[in-house]
């Protein structure tokens, strides 16, 4: 099996951060499996810091209700 560098899916998660979360997650779980262990807690601590993964605005998933 080919190891790719941590380095290149810190890129590329940087880089669809801003898309869906659906793929996003997609590429985490790529990166996982691909990775060795120390390579895998490399990319961890990358993505505890970088804060990529939450969204610049609170929105409320649930919408308040209107009284009538």
């Amino acid at each position: 099996m080919n190891h790719v560098p941590v380095s290149y899916y810190q890129q590329v998660l940087d880089k669809i951060s801003h898309a869906d979360a659906r793929t996003f997650r997609k590429e985490l779980r790529k990166a996982f499996r691909r990775l060795l262990p120390e390579q895998r807690e490399e990319l961890k601590r990358w993505f505890r810091t970088a804060c990529i993964c939450r969204p610049t605005e609170q929105v409320d998933p649930v919408p308040a209700r209107t009284s009538q």
